[in-house]
């Protein structure tokens, strides 16, 4: 018999050893891609509201080549960040059994429903018609409420940005209309305890419930900053 140096003989066993668990790890079952998809859109859906409209929830597809240890415990799913389902939402998968592994899956929500369609182009700052949208059913990226869905959602709204004819109305395009425009001739009020003065006066700049401008006095021409208070009131707090 050939002796062996002690130091060899230990490359040795690390070597074997190191075959022996890489052996192990190629033989121990393998996590199915799809029930991290699945449990990912399940996280989705657990945070959707109730709507009118039909919900489809897409988690993204996985490189099937992707190993993961089998977990043998229910996996763990949770919209990363706020928590919030949105169009595109990030969702962590983990493992917290005998193994632990954490994956973050992309996660499409679309919606079809009816929602109002600008039946023309609207500039921005158009104040919003009802005879200007049509209630059209489509489908589209996030859910029912991030849209308007009603000709009453209108009222007292106006356009922050333009759309295009047959564009969908988002609650993200619209904003509280002005309350009072650019010359229009308003009652400037001001006081403090108790005693109040009304005086007339005329807008110099639009505005809309609770927004400061700047007014001009007609009897003095004085130029002030007030609060709008109603569609003809404007307040100068002292």
């Amino acid at each position: 018999m050939i002796p062996i140096h002690p130091h060899r003989l230990r490359l040795m066993l690390l070597n074997l050893a190191a075959a022996s668990v890489a052996v192990s790890a190629a033989s121990a079952p393998v996590a199915d891609v799809s029930s991290l998809q699945s449990a990912a859109e399940q996280a989705v859906r657990r945070e959707i509201p109730r709507g009118d409209g039909q919900v489809i929830v897409h988690a993204q597809d996985l490189d099937p080549r992707l190993r993961l240890a089998e977990c043998d415990r229910p996996l763990s799913a949770a919209i990363a960040g706020d928590g919030q389902a949105r169009a595109h939402t990030t969702v962590t998968v983990r493992c917290d059994g005998t193994v632990h592994w954490t994956v973050y899956l992309s996660v499409t929500i679309d919606s079809e429903f009816s929602v109002l369609v600008a039946n023309r182009s609207l500039a921005r700052d158009a104040e919003l018609a009802a005879a200007d949208f049509d209630l059209m059913p489509r489908r589209l990226p996030g859910l029912t409420t991030d849209y308007v869905t009603k000709p009453s959602m209108l009222s007292g709204q106006r356009l922050r940005q333009t759309i295009a004819s047959g564009q969908a109305l988002s609650l993200e395009a619209i904003t509280p209309s002005n309350l009072i425009h650019r010359g229009q001739q308003v009652t400037l009020i001001a006081g403090a305890g108790g005693f109040q003065v009304r005086m007339s006066a005329v807008a110099l700049s639009d505005g809309r419930l609770a927004d400061r401008i700047r007014v001009q006095n007609l009897s003095s021409q004085r130029v002030v900053e007030g609060i709008v208070r109603s569609d003809n009131v404007v307040e100068v707090p002292l």
